[in-house]
């Protein structure tokens, strides 16, 4: 991105900021803080308030809890129009910045959906998800496994689909053939992973494509590799509550860190450099004499203006690293949720909910991210913009459906295995350890040195 444009979005910025400090600037010590945008402290009411009254008003009458719901909805949206500028500028004009205002509308819509479905009761929200059900609309033409319900549009409880019922490797015997075509009676010699379902299963395109996408929100192909090792962490930790989260070792490393993830990021980043090299000729199509040249300048509306790479600097300050720490957690967490979410609300794995949400998230991530990461590295960004406090919002109202329902229908009560507490428990004192040794000890052993 050239300097003018950063300057000039700098300036749009400071220039939103400002009007908030200028509006508190007018009025005296004691009721400054009054006039002044508390993100911070509105989300926190909120959600201490939203998770009162979501976990402690037990009621199974479904018209008592539409009404709260209704309640709650409507504190949700003033929640979020006491912001200030209720109306968000995204970071982003191409293709129009009507479509980004679209996308957070649509963010707004789903987070009002969240809240109501927190309010009933998991077996009204299991029933309320089969009328939004696209493939009961008809909407999509889908079969009768990928559809929300039974005939009837009763939610049923999903078939439990394991990946680890046979993780050995070598089956074959000496005449055995790498990739046999059994049709023929050939033996394979790795049989479990010729006919695994990590293979033949449709999250092998949705893992190429999921860490694609999450290359272009994260712009570096280091942090998404590192968010791709812990989410399999994350996944053999909770392998005790969701059986789809057991997975053989190779299904962990070779097929899924090491070949679907790595070749999405590695994708995401060769399409990253062609973006950041491709030159940009802005010209008015009435400018362009053939038709072929105003057909693939309308095309290239939908391609960026510009594109930054993000320098995330994990390293240079204590506050950095927690505030990266903190943008790998979120994408961790909306990862999880939609495990979560599809396991407890009985939503199969086709069913094109699950896509819709992961279309929507990916749309609204690459605004939330931008913005923390221009808060977190540009000295004159003083607070998150809207797509960020709003992907927030999502992110808790989400977590909350899921441990609220787990918990009336007892789904996550199994405690987490030995191992599992031992592996983390270490890995956050080894953190810890290399943390204060970092970012204390070195830095007072350099001015001792110095004084010297």
């Amino acid at each position: 991105m050239s300097g003018r444009e950063t300057k000039g979005k700098d300036k749009r910025r400071k220039e939103e900021e400002d009007v908030g400090e200028e509006e508190a600037e007018e009025h005296d010590k004691y009721s400054r803080f009054f006039y002044k945008p508390h993100f911070l402290l509105a989300l926190s009411t909120g959600t201490v308030g939203l998770f009162h009254a979501a976990f402690y008003t037990r009621e199974t009458e479904f018209k008592v809890n539409l009404k709260r719901g209704l309640l709650g909805v409507c504190c949700a949206f003033l929640l979020y129009c006491s912001l200030p500028s209720p109306v968000p500028r995204s970071v982003f004009r191409r293709p129009h910045p009507l479509f980004w205002r679209l996308i957070a509308g649509a963010s707004i819509l789903y987070l009002m959906v969240l809240t109501f479905i927190l309010f009933q009761t998991v077996h009204d929200a299991r029933t309320l998800v089969t009328y939004v059900d696209p493939c009961r609309n008809g909407l999509h033409t889908c079969s009768q496994a990928t559809m929300i319900g039974k005939d009837q549009g009763v939610s049923m409880p999903l078939p439990e689909r394991s990946y680890a019922d046979d993780c050995r490797v070598m089956t074959g015997g000496p005449s055995c053939k790498w990739w046999a075509d059994r049709s023929k009676g050939e033996e394979p010699c790795f049989a479990n992973l010729q006919a695994s379902d990590a293979i033949q299963d449709e999250f092998v395109v949705a893992h190429v494509l999921g860490w694609w996408g999450k290359a272009l929100i994260i712009r570096h192909a280091g942090a998404a590799w590192i968010n791709s090792i812990v989410f399999e962490f994350v996944e053999m930790s909770f392998e005790h509550w969701m059986p789809n989260f057991a997975e053989c070792w190779w299904d962990h490393i070779i097929l899924d860190v090491m070949t679907c993830n790595l070749l999405g990021i590695i994708l995401g980043h060769l399409f990253m450099h062609w973006l950041s090299v491709k030159q940009y000729r802005w010209m008015h199509i009435s400018e362009i004499p053939t038709p072929e040249g105003k057909f693939l300048r309308v095309l290239g509306q939908f391609s960026p203006e510009s594109w930054d790479t993000y320098h995330w600097d994990a390293l240079e300050s204590p506050k950095r690293l927690l505030v990266v720490i903190l943008t790998y957690a979120c994408i961790l967490l909306c990862d999880f949720n939609a495990f979560a979410l599809k396991f407890i609300l009985w939503i199969p794995p086709r069913n094109p909910l699950n896509t819709y949400r992961l279309v929507l998230w990916w749309l609204l991530g690459m605004c939330a991210v931008r913005e923390f990461y221009e808060y977190s590295t540009n000295r004159q960004v003083k607070r998150l913009g809207h797509h960020a406090w709003l992907g927030g919002m999502i992110l808790i109202t989400e977590t909350m459906i899921w441990v609220k329902f787990g918990i009336a229908v007892n789904e996550f009560s199994k405690p987490f295995p030995f191992s599992v507490v031992i592996s983390w428990s270490i890995a956050l004192f080894l953190f810890v350890v290399w943390f204060v040794y970092h970012f204390h000890l070195v830095p007072n052993r350099l001015k001792l040195k110095k004084t010297c």
